[in-house]
């Protein structure tokens, strides 16, 4: 049985925090990782300021914000590494609100860096998961895609496996059997990551790679 394969939806995010922590551990704090230019320390201290310094994290989209981001994460930074991860891994705090909002929070985040850690080395490593967490990965995905697509210069249609296609950008009003359309097939968590902007990954593309522009983020 592959890891993952009976993993419940409710309890996704808290099984991916637990297991992303055990693997920052265990790989150190300069391990590389699928995020341009961070290895483990950098994810580690980003994963702590997003949910301990909200507000020093909106300085990654904020450029107002920008010093106090590069304070606290060079303060972040300075701390014992193992003491970090553990932190973050004991979760929100009793009175941190988004101990509130976790999943809703934390589904994507968490699965996302637990594969940049994994796939650090640049490559693919697919995990099974059960079916109530693939539609729970599905939701995201479809919600996520238009935004994370956006800026992409011909339609792009997502085929996850088993599951309802996604038209995640349309603006010619070209139809997903029209032409010059990129087509991206593969389990539903690849698709995810490869909208994320992730490359070691499983995906089959069908069309121009360069007409979809992803998110790096």
């Amino acid at each position: 049985m592959h890891p993952g394969t009976m993993l419940g939806c409710m309890s996704f995010s808290s099984t991916e925090r637990a297991r992303l922590a055990a693997l920052l551990i265990d790989a150190g704090p300069d391990a590389p990782t699928l995020c341009e230019g961070w290895d483990t320390r950098d994810l580690a201290v980003h994963l702590f300021l997003r949910e301990n310094r909200p507000l020093a994290t909106a300085g990654m989209f904020i450029p107002a914000l920008a010093g106090q981001l590069a304070k606290a994460s060079a303060k972040a930074g300075e701390r014992d590494y193992a003491s970090l991860v553990r932190e973050w891994a004991a979760g929100p705090g009793r009175f941190n609100p988004v101990r509130f909002i976790d999943r809703q929070m934390n589904t994507v985040e968490h699965f996302v860096h637990h594969e940049d850690v994994r796939r650090g080395d640049g490559v693919a490593r697919p995990r099974e998961f059960s079916a109530v967490v693939n539609r729970q990965l599905y939701g995201a995905l479809k919600m996520l895609a238009p935004r994370m697509l956006a800026k992409s210069t011909a339609p792009v249609i997502l085929h996850p496996s088993g599951m309802p296609r996604i038209v995640a950008v349309d603006e010619r009003g070209v139809s997903g059997d029209g032409e010059n359309v990129v087509r991206v097939s593969g389990e539903v968590g690849e698709l995810l990551l490869w909208v994320y902007g992730r490359d070691a990954v499983e995906v089959a593309i069908d069309g121009n790679p360069a007409d979809a522009h992803r998110s790096g983020l």
